[in-house]
């Protein structure tokens, strides 16, 4: 297969070439014949274009994609739809979009979806617990419930940050399993008051009354999770999870945990990688439908293939009302640009080749 990615923009200018480039990269990983231009070739088996803007349907190819974004002027729309009449598919960024274009009447066999791509560059910043206590002789702090936490959650989404004396060996058995431990033996009230705001969450384990980190970090915003005695209870909605037991305590992290993994995979697989396998399942289906082989993914090909919304009057409606809004918006701030004397003699000097600092 040989493709043209035709992109309008600069591909080292701004979002648009990002998209050509890092697509033009992984196809290429993918052993796809496949080139950057700003124009299509007529002698490609798919022109697929970076966006819908640019194409001209004068110099519609045999196969045409278009990549669809930024349909927010019912211009746009008028236009879209008669480039869908010689395109063979139009891309959405987002099934939401697709719908509502299904119901402004593009073509449901001819429309589908693919989720954007991140760079797999971020990672996330780890959960900071924070301890100010220092461990008693009589163990009343219960500082093997702290031991026992992070031996139950992940070291690659949790950290451990401690003010305090006598926790040098649990300290040391935590940082041989990987985990990340901030361990100030001796209190220092400078560093302290920059270290209790930096906490996501402050545990106390003991069951001696109360502990006066506790009023510091909710001075602080930091959330608690503390044992629910003495003059925690006393501090109105001040504790976010209590606990008694070491199970509790794992239970109430553990959840925590989760939530965030839930963050990270739900782009787990919005990948650049991803995003070109997307577009080849695509393309081959374009190109010989009879041999279109089944996706794993959601988006991409199964999207055009797969039942669209049936059409809602109402949102039908809406969506045109908000693309009427958009086109009159643009067109009023045109207006306001042409009443601004030198905004006007700036755009004359351009236009007749004047170079203007």
């Amino acid at each position: 297969m040989r493709v043209r990615i035709v992109s309008y923009e600069d591909i080292n200018a701004w979002i648009l070439g990002k998209f050509a480039r890092k697509l033009h990269e992984e196809l290429i990983k993918l052993g796809v014949n496949a080139d950057i231009s700003n124009k299509p070739d007529a002698d490609a088996d798919i022109n697929h274009h970076i966006i819908y803007l640019g194409y001209n349907v004068g110099t519609a190819t045999k196969a045409d994609t278009l990549m669809i974004t930024h349909i927010d002027d019912i211009r746009k729309l008028q236009m879209l739809t008669t480039q869908m009449k010689a395109a063979k598919a139009g891309i959405c960024m987002s099934e939401s979009v697709m719908n509502e274009l299904v119901t402004q009447g593009v073509p449901k066999n001819k429309i589908c979806y693919i989720n954007p791509a991140h760079d797999d560059i971020m990672r996330p910043r780890k959960i900071v617990i924070g301890v100010t206590s220092k461990v008693q002789p009589d163990g009343c702090k219960r500082e093997e419930l702290v031991e026992e936490l992070f031996n139950n959650i992940s070291p690659e989404i949790f950290s451990l940050s401690i003010m305090g004396a006598g926790w040098d060996k649990i300290v040391e058995r935590l940082r041989k399993k990987s985990h990340t431990v901030t361990y100030h033996d001796e209190f220092n009230y400078e560093k302290y008051s920059e270290l209790v705001p930096s906490f996501d969450y402050y545990i106390y384990t003991g069951q001696d009354e109360g502990s006066m980190g506790f009023i510091d970090a909710l001075a602080a915003g930091v959330r608690t999770v503390v044992t629910p005695q003495g003059f925690h209870l006393d501090a109105p909605l001040g504790i976010y999870k209590s606990f008694n037991e070491s199970h509790e305590l794992i239970s109430i992290f553990k959840e925590i945990e989760k939530e965030k993994l839930t963050l990270i995979d739900a782009v787990s697989s919005w990948t650049w990688k991803d995003y070109a396998i997307k577009h080849l399942e695509l393309w081959k289906y374009i190109l010989k439908p009879d041999d279109a082989q089944k996706s794993e993914y959601s988006d991409g090909l199964n999207s055009l293939l797969g039942n669209k919304k049936p059409r809602d009057e109402k949102q039908a409606q809406e969506f045109r009302k908000r693309l009427i809004k958009g086109a009159f918006r643009r067109s009023l701030k045109k207006t306001k640009k042409l009443s601004d004397i030198k905004f006007v003699v700036k755009k004359l000097k351009r236009l007749l080749g004047v170079y203007v600092l």
